[in-house]
């Protein structure tokens, strides 16, 4: 279905997508949950059914002048566009009506793009049709140049009169003149007047309601995203969030005056919904939960906290589309799921018989800060409101620093037999926890959900130590090659990369990479062949990876990804899960070039979306796994000294649950046979319509959507057979590239590099 929103990265040579001193995912706990004390009273989510089906879409809502709660959705049945409002009459009871004026201005194949109530009360419906790309203007240093598109607004009346309001910006020939037009923002005020921010400003320009003419311009945040809810209108009044991020504004959309400002907190992510209030009341829903605020600047209180519902949700699956304010300090808020479409529809309410009292706690934690784990405590909490989960992580996602730092106060508090129930192992020494029994046997766990084909045998199979499984990774990555078989199979084993260059001394066997990049991928392509029967590695192979990396990036240099690696990718190697020796490398140049490998590491649709369709686009690419890789990440062990190994084990069921395998936290692929194989089908329900857009800073941009099932199913298939896992520990990896590092800086030779590895490993393994 078209009029989704479009993610467009700009890129510049690559597509990039307190515990033990730690970091906290509940630093704002409160005083009271120490010490268990109980404390009634509370407000509670309750998902409200409705009788829409999955195939409707979320189209707006409203309270209506009744102050019922009002919804509106689209579907498409056959050729036509079908809209239908719900009514809340109380309980499960809606009544349902055909909205057959809104259904006669789709009729022409234009797509809604929003539907409200404004101020003045009537309804507000915006349409478009496809851009003119043929007419698109010639772009300007430094602003944001749209080709023309018909945008329509129409008023419909209580009286039933439907209207088409001219807005002059909407108007195609001064589109032409002025660089198009895309909303991200639409409100009407009491008064009639249309309020609208185009993409890439930070102002609200508001429109004389009866003429379309500019009438006054209010300083706002920039918005970057059709989602944004940071601007509500009361009666006649604009709020909205500064430029700052951390101030709330109020305007006289008559006088065009400032009437107030307030300082807020919880916008760290710059994302959330207000909801004003005609005696001066502002609700701020986010993340983290419902805040209020007074006009004349009191502190803001937390009224809801939303990390045990679906509010929590939106900084992974779920976007908020509106949140409303009812007439009893009530709310409402509507979610969508960004990947599936489907919409959920939740009451918040003061419930006086609640309890906060938690009887029991398990704690988690890992090194790195993880977006589904924090998912999976929502899940878990809101199944167990007795349980509270103090999950802790030492660094924030993409931070830089230094892990081990991290790691003597966590080894002593384990081998006193204490710390944490639930531990995420990535970058922690899982061998030597094996070896001093601080793992709990997780075998008889995993086999039986293999044996139900629950989860995926080679995964499962392929962490295991001694025949046993201590660990069972939450997701994976799965590194491919894409290209021409030719292409792909020069990157075989050293010998083939050798015997390229012999034959083509200046040639080119991948894409654009730095020269440390290079090494670190021929190293992880070949770890098992470097790796000799101690645990070391070979100093021949390792001066052969060096000697080889330095040719292929003499032939190909890239100052942009000299600069990208040193500034970026080596951090997050280093220091985090996020990525590894096959992310970042080639991409594009695949869309141009077939005579080289694109290399990627696959971690969602996204990713799967971008590869499918430069194998769509370059007719006789195929894709492949070299060597049945994969990844493990988060992978989720249990303290053998826990003393609630039952929560725990319920923990790592919640996070191997559909609920949580089928979100796409950018994090993995699922480990669940299930929830892998309806990736498909989310993919397939999401469309094929063109949602992302890549490029080259300065270069061609590529469109593309999700893959159809034909096109993402073999990508499936390489993903199921997987079973070695490609674990390079963190002290292996830091002292790789620190020695590469200085041959390619010219301060050391290939040879005295590999020698210098093999004597600082020998160091470590006797360690």
């Amino acid at each position: 279905m078209k009029g989704k929103k479009m993610l467009a990265f700009l890129l510049c040579g690559t597509v990039t997508l307190g515990l033990l001193a730690g970091c906290s995912a509940k630093e704002e706990k409160k005083a009271d949950k120490g010490d268990k004390k109980e404390t009634k009273g509370g407000y509670v989510e309750e998902e409200m059914e409705g009788p829409w089906t999955e195939e409707e879409s979320y189209l707006g809502s409203f309270l209506n002048e009744e102050k019922k709660l009002e919804i509106y959705t689209q579907a498409v049945e056959g050729t036509e566009q079908k809209v239908y409002s719900y009514v809340h009459q109380g309980g499960s009871d809606w009544e349902k009506q055909e909205e057959a004026w809104a259904e006669e201005k789709l009729a022409d194949g234009t797509y809604p793009v929003y539907l409200l109530q404004g101020e003045d009360k009537n309804v507000y419906l915006m349409t478009s049709g496809e851009a003119d790309e043929a007419e698109a203007a010639a772009s300007a240093e430094g602003e944001l140049m749209l080709p023309p598109q018909p945008w329509y607004l129409y008023r419909h009346t209580g009286e039933g009169e439907t209207q088409e309001v001219p807005v002059e910006c909407l108007d195609m020939e001064y589109q032409k003149q002025s660089g198009g037009f895309f909303p991200y923002y639409l409100g009407v005020t009491q008064n009639g007047d249309i309020a609208l921010v185009g993409a890439g400003s930070s102002n609200i320009v508001l429109y004389d309601g009866k003429t379309g003419k500019e009438k006054d311009t209010f300083s706002s945040h920039e918005i970057v995203t059709n989602d944004d809810g940071m601007i509500s209108i009361q009666g006649n009044t604009i709020l909205t969030l500064g430029q700052d991020q951390k101030t709330l504004f109020s305007y006289d959309a008559v006088s065009g005056k400032e009437i107030s400002k307030v300082k807020i907190e919880s916008m760290e992510l710059g994302m959330g919904c207000l909801a004003a209030c005609e005696d001066g009341t502002y609700y701020l829903a986010t993340e983290k939960g419902i805040s209020v605020y007074k006009e004349k600047g009191s502190i803001g209180e937390q009224i809801y906290d939303g990390s045990r519902g679906n509010m929590g949700e939106t900084v992974n699956s779920l976007v908020m589309k509106n949140f409303l304010a009812g007439e009893n300090r009530d709310f409402y808020g509507m979610y969508v799921n960004y990947q599936t479409g489907v919409f959920s529809v939740c009451h918040y309410y003061y419930n006086a018989a609640v309890s906060t009292k938690t009887e029991k706690t398990l704690s988690v934690y890992g090194l790195y800060e993880s977006r589904m784990t924090q998912a999976v405590v929502r899940a878990f909490e809101k199944k167990h409101p007795e349980v509270d989960v103090d999950y802790q992580y030492a660094m924030k996602q993409e931070e830089e620093g230094n892990p081990e730092d991290y790691l003597d106060a966590l080894n002593t508090s384990l081998l006193n037999q204490k710390g944490p129930d639930v531990l995420l192992l990535d970058d922690l020494p899982v061998d030597s926890y094996i070896e001093k029994g601080i793992l709990e046997d997780l075998t008889d766990f995993t086999e039986k959900k293999v044996k139900e084909k629950t989860l995926l045998k080679g995964i499962t199979e392929g962490v295991k130590k001694d025949g046993k499984n201590y660990e069972i990774p939450a997701c994976f990555r799965l590194p491919v090659l894409y290209g021409t078989e030719e292409a792909m199979a020069r990157l075989d084993s050293l010998d083939s990369v050798k015997e390229f260059l012999e034959e083509q001394p200046k040639g080119k066997i991948i894409g654009a990479a730095s020269y440390s990049q290079m090494a670190y991928l021929l190293f992880a392509l070949n770890y098992e062949e470097l790796r000799l029967e101690d645990g070391s590695f070979s100093k021949e192979k390792i001066q052969e990876v060096l000697e080889l990396s330095k040719q292929l990036v003499d032939n190909n240099p890239s100052e942009k990804m000299e600069t990208a690696w040193s500034t970026n990718f080596m951090g997050r190697i280093l220091s985090g899960n996020s990525m590894s020796a096959f992310s970042g490398i080639g991409m594009l140049e695949l869309y141009e070039e077939t005579d080289i490998a694109g290399v990627t590491d696959l971690y969602g649709l996204t990713e799967i979306s971008l590869l499918c369709d430069i194998l769509e686009k370059q007719q006789g690419l195929s894709v492949k796994n070299p060597h049945n890789f994969y990844q493990p990440v988060n992978r989720m062990g249990i303290n053998s000294s826990s003393k609630e190994k039952e929560l725990a084990i319920e923990f790592v069921e919640t996070m191997l649950s559909d609920e949580i395998q089928q979100q796409d936290f950018v994090e993995g692929l699922p480990v669940c046979t299930e929830s892998l194989e309806k990736q498909a089908e989310i993919a397939e329900k999401a469309g094929q319509e063109e949602l992302f857009s890549v490029g080259f800073s300065g270069g061609e941009m590529h469109s593309y959507g999700y893959p159809s099932k034909e096109q993402i199913t073999p990508v499936l298939d390489l993903a199921k057979k997987a079973n070695t896992p490609l674990i390079i520990d963190l002290t292996v990896r830091k002292t790789f590239l620190d020695c590469a590092d200085q041959y390619f800086g010219g301060s050391i030779s290939a040879e005295e590099a590999a020698k210098t590895l093999g004597e600082k490993m020998q160091l470590y393994l006797s360690e």
